[in-house]
């Protein structure tokens, strides 16, 4: 284990075109979660762990990621062969994939967030400094489960693909207005929501032997760990404490898309969520495919990094354009909202009438 790495980022992908530009929002989240990192003097306190699930063709061979990300990313890559048999009929197995991240993971705090998901430089200060005044705190981190919802970039910017630079002025000037993803709309706790990041002490993730690996489908999987783990430990809304700089790269073209993103769009079956008698701990003690010879390596840089312009010396018309987009992409996306919430409404409104008239047959009838 690493002593001086305080947290440790894990995700899992796999060098395919799932929803499009996937390997872009790799890249892009990795580069930028790396640049945001240095830009807080935490770039040497991070690694960042991506669980390759059974790409012929290793991620590790075809990203292309900043030099800063040499020291920084490690690949667990699980053969084809492998993932092939432990996948089952399952798509994508994201528990067992994330699983064998963290059991590999050298992190005090490990992580876990989205393949497309960027973390903000004000997270990483944020975290830094809550863990150095750790007293100040009403609750031990060391001893929670800790969550954070995820704030959205829009498929109208995600879905062109554009250069790392100009992704990274788009959030520096838009970051604070982008809208936060979350389960609370609909009456549900903020566990319940797209993750942003839930992280926790690496012992409470060995502890508890990490996701409920039988959960190989779609769904649930971070709502059965927040309850399983609040058996013993606080369920932290750690937004309260941190912030919300966690900016997901959004993949639906709409929020109609995602509202049946279960649909025929991209057919898959979902956990069953269970509510009562789940067990803190789950799963072998083979946890995480640990049987198995499979080691971390290290990245190897294949390109030169770029250079990026400050936020403060962008023209006029990068600003122009920035903010058009953003009010296009508002203004589309309450369209979305009036698509969705549409059939409620008329239904409310027949159901209103059919009361009025009600009672005003009755009051003619007396």
């Amino acid at each position: 284990m690493d002593n001086d790495i305080t947290l440790s980022l894990i995700l899992c992908s796999r060098n395919d075109s799932y929803m499009g530009n996937s390997r872009w929002r790799l890249e892009t989240s990795i580069n930028l979660s790396l640049l945001h990192a240095k830009e807080a003097n935490f770039l040497y306190n991070l690694e960042i762990i991506v669980s390759d699930w059974g790409s012929k063709k290793p991620l590790s061979d075809v990203l292309k990621l900043i030099p800063e990300a040499e020291d920084r990313v490690k690949f667990v890559h699980i053969p084809y062969e492998l993932a092939s048999k432990k996948q089952k009929d399952s798509k994508f197995p994201e528990v067992i994939a994330l699983n064998a991240a963290a059991r590999r993971a050298s992190g005090q705090y490990i992580g876990r967030i989205d393949n497309d998901t960027i973390v903000g430089a004000k997270f990483f200060e944020n975290f830094s400094r809550l863990l150095e005044d750790e007293n100040s705190l009403w609750f031990d981190p060391a001893d929670s489960f800790m969550f954070i919802e995820r704030r959205s970039i829009p498929y109208r910017f995600s879905s062109q693909s554009y250069s790392l630079e100009y992704v990274y002025n788009y959030l520096k000037t838009y970051g604070s207005k982008l809208k936060i993803e979350t389960a609370r709309t609909w009456g549900f706790p903020f566990w319940w929501s797209p993750v942003g990041i839930m992280l926790f002490n690496r012992e409470i993730w060995h502890n508890s032997r990490g996701y409920d690996e039988k959960l190989i489908y779609w769904g649930w999987m971070e709502g059965d760990m927040a309850l399983r783990l609040g058996q013993k430990h606080l369920l932290i809304d750690f937004k309260d404490s941190v912030g919300n700089y966690l900016y997901h790269l959004e993949h639906y073209p709409s929020m109609t898309e995602y509202k049946d993103r279960n649909g025929p769009a991209t057919p898959r079956k979902k956990n069953t969520p269970k509510i009562y008698g789940l067990n803190y701990q789950v799963n072998e003690e083979d946890w995480g495919v640990n049987k198995n010879n499979i080691n971390l390596t290290n990245y190897i840089s294949h390109n030169q990094g770029k250079m990026f312009i400050n936020v403060s010396s962008l023209p006029i018309l990068f600003i122009i354009r920035m903010r058009f987009s953003f009010f296009m992409c508002k203004t589309i996306r309450t369209i979305d909202i009036i698509k969705l919430r549409s059939p409620y409404v008329i239904q409310s409104i027949i159901n209103s009438l059919k009361i009025n008239i009600g009672k005003i047959k009755k009051i003619i009838k007396s």
